[in-house]
């Protein structure tokens, strides 16, 4: 339309039409197919109608009330779905107009208030409006949820509704806007993380679990860039801490341990030294890891017991080599756990880890779950962490006290066995193996400590001249015997090729929340 009129052309729209009469609606308007592209054109006329406060009131209401359940298709999804198209247009005379009626925001902000579950396409559409809103008028929208008190909690009680937690994620997101400066400082008077940290509550339901652990990873990762945000603060104070890991080791291999850690994890990340850290002592630590060095025993007993879920159901994977128990999401996060924990590089919680006896479970495992990907990839990347470390003595205890070396060669072996027998299959964790020795040899180059210990296993030399060679040669190959230059200097990932000698363990996804099926990718 603008098109025509720049150059002469001047058609009257349907819009201009209905515009131009004595008496017309907002739903006429609703009902013409332009309506939308002449918002956006920001049509004079039609601007100065929507911004009118009855019209105004009139889309918000299509926007968070429900129709009558007698109400036609239009009332039902056409007029809602328009209202918030309108509404989020980014015109800013509609901005301005929604700030100078404040019973406009009442009744936007008012659909929080209503008991869940909220309408997911109505919630979908007012979260969308407030958001675009929010992102015009910064400092007028925090002003507002600064006097009305009640917004915060509001926001907590749909902790479900991802529509609601995106819109507190905006919130959040302000701080690094120059009107939104200070907004983490109010945040924290709101007791927003306190709330968030209730709901790890055993009592309430995994789903519940779920949304406030992600809510609170989401807190984290808008935080990352910055070394001083007071939630931060305020999550990983001694107080705080201290009441999320007493909901995560509450009851054993629960929803709150599975999702807490995750928090946990995502903050762990935050501690990560790039130098390893002799000096500092476990009282002088963090709370977060002051609490997680105190506890470690606990997680780790809750690794080596039995998943009684399991034993209860008598649950069993049903895969091509025979019924297996699986390991469980649970266990697999504190894996994760103690992989991240490693990571941190502070000689007293690595020393703690070592005599716990945790590097020893998690090399168990390993080699126990044979099927399971996820566990054999974060066990991997444990042991990489390690001999990428500057910790001595871990790298020590990895390879004598926990006999990685002999684990390797042995498993190898077996594996050797099982591949000879007819319609013999290839264990799940022999690509993750061969990774892992590449890594030794690797370490070994610039690490005495490591390259003694290596040359003084003559089984070792075997399996390296013997079958890792020949596993190296076979996954290089090309059909045909060829090998391009590039591929044999790019050392493709040897499970790329998996199908080809067996059943590999990329083939196949951990096992569902109940620990009772197993998915194959």
């Amino acid at each position: 339309m603008s098109f025509w009129k720049t150059f002469g052309f001047h058609t009257v729209s349907a819009i201009d039409t209905l515009l131009e009469s004595e008496d017309f609606t907002l739903e006429q308007l609703l009902d013409e197919e332009e309506i939308l592209q002449e918002t956006k054109a920001q049509n004079k006329k039609l601007i100065d109608f929507l911004i009118e406060p009855e019209t105004l009131k009139k889309l918000v209401v299509y926007v968070t009330q429900e129709p009558e359940d007698d109400s036609d298709t239009k009332r039902k999804y056409k007029y809602p779905f328009l209202a918030c198209e309108i509404l989020a247009s980014e015109v800013w005379a509609l901005c301005d107009a929604f700030y100078q009626h404040q019973n406009l925001l009442d009744d936007l902000y008012g659909f929080l208030a209503r008991d869940p579950p909220l309408n997911p396409m109505l919630a979908s559409y007012t979260c969308r409006v407030a958001g675009v809103l929010l992102q015009k008028k910064v400092a007028e929208t925090i002003a507002y949820m600064k006097e009305k008190k009640s917004i915060i909690p509001s926001f907590i009680k749909h902790l479900g509704n991802s529509s609601v937690m995106d819109l507190l994620l905006k919130v959040i997101a302000c701080e690094d806007t120059p009107d939104g400066s200070g907004i983490l400082e109010w945040l924290c008077k709101t007791d927003l993380i306190s709330c968030l940290i209730s709901k790890f509550d055993p009592k309430l339901n995994s789903d519940v679990h779920e949304n406030a652990s992600q809510a609170l990873v989401d807190i984290v990762a808008i935080s990352v860039t910055s070394a001083s945000s007071p939630l931060i603060a305020q999550l990983e104070s001694e107080e705080v801490v201290k009441i999320l890991f007493g909901y995560i080791l509450s009851e054993g291999l629960t929803s709150s341990l599975l999702h807490g850690l995750s928090v946990v994890i995502e903050l762990l990340k935050r501690h990560i030294n790039e130098h390893h850290d002799e000096a500092t002592e476990v009282d002088q630590l963090p709370a977060l890891l002051r609490f997680v060095v105190t506890n470690i025993d606990k997680f780790h007993q809750l690794l080596t017991e039995p998943n009684q879920h399991n034993e209860k159901h008598d649950i069993k994977l049903n895969l091509p080599t025979g019924k297996h128990e699986p390991l469980g999401f649970h266990r697999l996060k504190i894996v994760e756990f103690f992989a991240i924990l490693v990571r941190t590089n502070y000689k007293c919680i690595d020393s703690i880890v070592v005599k716990s006896g945790v590097l020893d479970t998690c090399l168990d495992l390993f080699f126990r779950y044979m099927w399971n990907n996820f566990l054999h990839t974060t066990v991997e990347q444990m042991i990489q962490g390690i001999l990428d470390g500057e910790n001595e003595d871990l790298k020590k205890a990895l390879l004598v006290d926990c006999k990685l070396i002999k684990r390797i060669v042995e498993a190898t072996r077996e594996n050797e066995t099982e591949c000879a027998r007819p319609k013999g299959v290839r264990r799940g964790y022999m690509g993750h193996l061969s990774t892992i020795s590449q890594g030794l040899i690797q370490t070994a180059s610039s690490d005495p400590l490591v390259e003694k210990i290596l040359s003084e296993s003559s089984e070792w030399a075997e399996y390296v001249k013997g079958p890792l060679a020949q596993t190296t040669e076979r996954e290089n190959r090309r059909l045909a015997d060829y090998v391009s230059p590039d591929f044999a200097e790019e050392q493709e990932d040897p499970e790329d090729y998996g199908e080809e000698y067996g059943t590999d363990d990329r083939d196949f996804a951990l096992e569902d929340d109940d620990d009772e099926t197993l998915v194959k990718l």
